[in-house]
């Protein structure tokens, strides 16, 4: 497992993350791993060195941090930097108030059985409260760093501007931004924030699945994504083929997609959602061999500037 900095925050991380929106199965989340499960795949990830873990009040019901609890309760702590969010509750709903931020990371650490959770970010804020010259949550944020009750903090974002907003408006250290081979709008934003000393982690960096090859042009949506017409499924199925394209001979889709992203310096550590060890392993494989040959990264940055930049899709 490549270990890269957390921008200059001191911290130290895995290329490949856990991204634990998925762990634990719910009223919501019928296809998440059990309990059992869930406590394998964390203790799979710190023994293949894994030591990024992500997660959020709101994920899995609640059930994601309740169940990293129970898989580093006793003795493996010290092995993981843990991120949390801000504003979504379990039940689902927001609360964006500053003076809650406190007692919500209060909350997160007691599900996780920790002494103190290692970054913070909100999570996908709306514009006011994403404005550091707008509102006090950094702030507060600020003060739990100052106390030693977190490490770093910031916001989950999905755009360039927001990214910049939040870096010129606030003293964060932490982003994390959605980015893959697909999706690439963020990517000047992500290098200020570098240049400025945060560390990135990227987010949904297979597109729910498309780059890690689970769709075709014959996929069935029948979530949020049914709305897509045949032809709209099909368009998406081509990218992604143009994109296989482009990978060197005997380089997967997967391997591809996750190595595209670390190939950026700028790149902290990429967390892949996981519901299974074997989903961890083949994650953790597909990037074992390093970032791409700069002439590929080239060829994929130039083929979506031409195809994607203008317009990128929803995935």
């Amino acid at each position: 497992m490549h270990i890269r900095p957390f921008g200059t925050t001191g911290m130290r991380v895995s290329a490949i993350g856990l991204g634990a929106w998925q762990l634990g199965r719910s009223t919501h989340w019928p296809d998440g791993p059990d309990e059992a499960e869930a406590v394998r795949i964390v203790h799979a990830a710190l023994d293949a060195g894994v030591t990024f873990i992500d997660t959020a009040p709101g994920y899995a019901d609640g059930a994601s941090e309740l169940n990293i609890g129970r898989a580093l309760t006793g003795r493996r702590r010290d092995e993981a930097i843990i991120c949390t969010k801000f504003g979504y509750l379990p039940d689902g709903s927001e609360n964006w108030s500053a003076s809650e931020i406190e007692a919500s990371v209060a909350r997160s650490a007691r599900r996780m059985n920790v002494d103190h959770v290692d970054i913070v970010v909100l999570h996908n804020p709306p514009p006011e409260i994403l404005d550091g010259s707008r509102s006090d949550h950094y702030d507060v944020l600020q003060r739990l760093q100052d106390k030693g009750h977190i490490r770093a903090y910031g916001a989950s974002v999905d755009w360039s501007a927001d990214l910049d907003t939040a870096a010129d408006t606030s003293a964060s250290t932490a982003f994390e931004v959605r980015l893959s081979a697909l999706y690439q709008e963020p990517w000047p934003a992500v290098g200020r924030a570098h240049d400025r000393g945060a560390g990135i982690i990227v987010k949904v960096p297979l597109e729910s699945g498309w780059l890690s090859g689970r769709y075709t042009a014959d996929s069935v949506f029948t979530d949020v994504r049914d709305r897509w017409s045949r032809a709209d499924v099909a368009v998406r199925a081509g990218l992604v083929r143009e994109f296989a394209a482009l990978l060197p001979t005997g380089v997967s889709l997967l391997s591809g997609a996750l190595r595209f992203l670390l190939s950026y310096d700028a790149v902290s550590t990429v967390i892949p959602g996981t519901k299974s060890v074997a989903q961890l392993h083949s994650s953790i494989a597909a990037a074992a061999d390093g970032p791409l040959p700069a002439e590929v990264v080239g060829a994929v940055r130039d083929w979506y500037d031409q195809r994607l930049a203008a317009a990128p899709l929803d995935w």
